[in-house]
């Protein structure tokens, strides 16, 4: 059984990953905004607090990945929020937009910075980024949602980058989108339920190789164009 590291582990797609995992035998370390929210737990799972906006709160949280493993085989990047969907040029709000990006983007590139050592300690390391079909350039024909498609189409640049990096490494990266799924953050109106969307990435995942890294998949397993 695989050691998993998952972001935004206390609701929604976060959430149902540990679930998941957990009842196919696998440890899970969760990282959570708020260890007091979490109200589901599980003998083979620790919880410790992560802020991926924050630097000093990913270094903190590295720490005590270490100190339950030695090395971790597959991080899945998770952590996300929205900027209020559907937003038009005149409604977008600089500071928010900001928040966005330092989230969505630079939030999974700080966790998996200061993870890759344990990755590499892995027999073969995973990432997987949860991004989304709105960060597919060729597949924006509705606009809006200024900062969250940026955030989302930056990640799949620091997938396919961190890709590269590492190829010589046995570490693979890829990008997936989970379908529009029924969250919290998806909404009541999402037609993907959520353990569709989990179960059909977790599969995607555990099969993930060189061939798929730097690439960008829904969790049905149909290539995306970035």
């Amino acid at each position: 059984m695989a050691t998993w590291v998952v972001t935004g582990a206390n609701r929604g797609i976060g959430l149902e990953f540990a679930k998941q995992l957990l009842a196919e035998g696998h440890s899970v370390i969760a990282g959570v905004r708020s260890p007091e929210s979490m109200k589901f737990s599980h003998e083979k799972m620790s919880v410790f607090q992560l802020d991926v906006s924050s630097t000093s709160s990913v270094y903190e949280f590295a720490d005590n990945v270490k100190s339950m493993s030695q090395s971790i085989d597959i991080l899945v990047n998770n952590a996300g929020r929205m900027d209020g969907r559907w937003q038009s040029l005149e409604d977008v709000d600089p500071e928010i937009s900001l928040d966005v990006l330092n989230v969505n983007t630079i939030g999974p590139l700080r966790v998996s910075q200061v993870l890759w050592p344990l990755l590499q300690a892995s027999n073969q390391g995973k990432i997987a980024n949860i991004s989304s079909h709105m960060g597919s350039i060729d597949d924006c024909m509705s606009g809006r949602s200024y900062a969250y498609r940026t955030s989302k189409t930056g990640l799949n640049m620091i997938t396919k980058i961190l890709a590269v990096e590492g190829k010589d490494q046995n570490i693979t990266v890829t990008a997936y989108h989970p379908g529009w799924a029924k969250t919290d953050m998806g909404g009541e109106r999402a037609p993907v339920p959520v353990s569709v969307s989990v179960k059909g990435l977790i599969g995607l995942i555990n099969k993930q190789d060189i061939d798929q890294s730097g690439r960008f998949f829904e969790y049905t397993g149909d290539e995306l164009p970035w």
